[in-house]
């Protein structure tokens, strides 16, 4: 990789806001995954162990970020859902089986569509500068964020 094409990543990470970065963890999961299939199907049995790890740090990362105090039950149901994909993604690597991924990059792309509705929805309702300091108050601290 290119020292431009580094720099320009690292700095996309380190100013993207917090649902940005989950949307971009969806995408790098669903990447990594999609190319773990490939490899496998090559039989290049070390790429797709690497690239699968990578999903599966990927999906911990997510569970393990969880707010269940402003989540509430949906963080739990998340919590358990990204769990059933630890475990089909671990069942995936004992058995080789490309269907045990594919079940959860349709999770996942499931997640990420809904991702992206819930940020687009959210920065078209972002108070605007006329509106009062309580109101962008309240947005500041998450007051409207599902997550």
């Amino acid at each position: 990789m290119s020292y431009g094409l580094a720099s320009y990543k690292t700095s996309k990470t380190t100013t993207a806001s917090r649902e940005d970065l989950v949307i971009m963890l969806y995408e790098g999961a669903i990447r990594f995954l999609e190319k773990s299939i490939i490899e496998n199907d090559a039989n290049d049995l070390q790429s797709h162990k690497e690239l699968l790890r990578r999903g599966l740090a990927i999906i911990s990362e997510l569970q393990n970020t969880l707010d269940f105090q402003k989540g509430g039950d949906l963080a739990v149901q998340l919590f358990e859902l990204y769990g059933f994909m630890l475990d089909r993604l671990t069942q995936a690597n004992i058995t080789r089986d490309n269907s045990c991924i594919r079940d959860v990059i349709n999770q996942l792309t499931i997640l990420l569509d809904g991702w992206r509705v819930a940020v687009k929805k959210y920065r078209a309702e972002q108070v605007s500068p006329v509106q009062e300091s309580s109101d962008a108050a309240a947005v500041a601290v998450g007051g409207r964020r599902g997550y």
